[in-house]
């Protein structure tokens, strides 16, 4: 009986939780914006993402299918849309007499600060070099003015900014109290930067905290629709890992984040160590500054960090229907690399007066849901109870065991 009750428990929690990440403001599979039938002509207004929720903005025709009553219609056009780095803000005219904001959406930038006293250096090489990289930080965040702007690529949704410093004692937090997680304020993160940022005093796990950081801005940037960056700077000195860079190279590499490296430190320091920095972020499509001045810390944001583009898509087709004022039924199919998403309306063709309903987003969402979760519930549901079988029947041959020898 508790074999079931945990069996049940798994079958709603996978039928809870897929259609609320579904519904994430980041991409929300095949969604239709506007449909309108100004007979004969059927006009479909529609974005679509990926599997991974990332916005699909260079859709072919042939990716598309109309289906009118069961029937395939092929002859249709297909227009788009897209808002871009040059135009990242776009209102677009929907067939339906509305309109749609298109927006670009900011990259993720998780900043990895090797905040040590020992990035000063001692004796003849000391300098304020924890100063010079909080001042490299600021003018990639911000632009010049008073007060300075934010630099974005995307204003409709900016960047998402977190800060990451690498640890020198264990049981340290590689992010500051106040600032948890990822951030679209600017200003909260240079407000870390000058008053509540942890300085460590010794030497720092470096590879550890950009591996860290990987990890967390790829995975931000996937929940959010946008792309991934990470931003070191440092001596390029670590003392307490063995973490190779290659095999920081190739987890970025996986996770498609570029990393832009700033080498701040002492002469020595970067004469030994700079050449990492320098690999780590040419490997990744990034590029490496040596105590960067503020333009080139400028020109190297406009260079690497790069919005996500928004597209929409319009489908016009002539209807076959005839003017019989009963309800048919229209499919919009895209086709992407993860599968096929299907969105079904009824359409009506009664002129003067055609109409178009839209289904519920939702329901659309849910239904193909559906179409993955039940069998994937089903199958773990199957493996559960052959697991359940097994260990009940080890637990009793032990038992059956431990009892002949009692007797004994």
């Amino acid at each position: 009986m508790k074999r079931i009750g945990i069996i049940t428990t798994l079958l709603v929690a996978l039928l809870l939780v897929a259609p609320a990440h579904a519904q994430s403001p980041a991409c929300q599979g095949l969604e239709v914006h506007a449909a309108q039938l100004t007979f004969p002509t059927v006009a479909i207004q529609f974005s679509v993402c990926d599997a991974q929720w990332n916005r699909i903005t260079t859709l072919d025709r042939s990716a598309v299918r109309i289906i009118e009553d069961g029937t395939p219609i092929t002859s249709f056009t297909l227009e788009s849309q897209t808002a871009h780095d040059g135009q990242p803000v776009q209102t677009v005219p929907l067939v339906n007499g509305g309109t749609f904001t298109l927006v670009t959406t900011g990259a993720s930038i998780g900043i990895v600060f090797d905040a040590s006293q020992l990035l000063n250096g001692t004796g003849a090489g000391a300098g304020d070099h924890l100063g010079a990289a909080r001042a490299a930080i600021e003018a990639f965040l911000l632009e010049p003015g008073d007060p300075p702007p934010p630099r974005t690529r995307s204003p409709g949704n900016m960047e998402r900014v977190a800060l990451f410093i690498p640890a020198d004692q264990p049981a340290q937090a590689l992010q500051p109290d106040g600032l948890p997680g990822f951030t679209q304020d600017r200003y909260a993160v240079i407000n870390t930067l000058r008053q509540n940022l942890p300085v460590r005093q010794g030497k720092t796990s470096l590879n550890a905290a950009i591996q860290a950081a990987i990890d967390a801005t790829a995975r931000d940037a996937q929940e959010n629709g946008g792309k991934a960056v990470v931003l070191v700077v440092s001596d390029g000195g670590d003392a307490l890992t063995g973490d190779s860079f290659n095999s920081l190279i190739s987890q970025a590499s996986q996770k498609q984040v570029k990393i832009v490296a700033f080498g701040i430190g002492t002469d020595k320091a970067l004469q030994n160590n700079g050449f990492r920095l320098k690999q780590l972020a040419e490997a990744t499509g990034g590029i490496y500054l040596e105590r960067p001045d503020a333009n080139s810390v400028g020109s190297a944001f406009q260079l690497v960090v790069q919005s996500q583009p928004a597209a929409i898509y319009t489908v016009r087709y002539d209807t076959r229907i005839i003017d019989d004022g009963k309800s048919h039924t229209v499919v919009l199919e895209v086709v992407t690399p993860s599968g096929t998403l299907s969105y079904p309306f009824p359409l009506t063709a009664n002129v003067p007066s055609p109409n178009i309903t839209l289904a519920p987003l939702g329901d659309v969402l849910l239904r193909q849901y559906f179409m993955f979760a039940i069998p994937i519930a089903v199958m773990l549901s199957l493996v559960l109870t052959l697991m359940s079988g097994v260990i009940f029947w080890v637990g009793s041959a032990s038992s059956g065991i431990t009892r002949g020898k009692t007797r004994h």
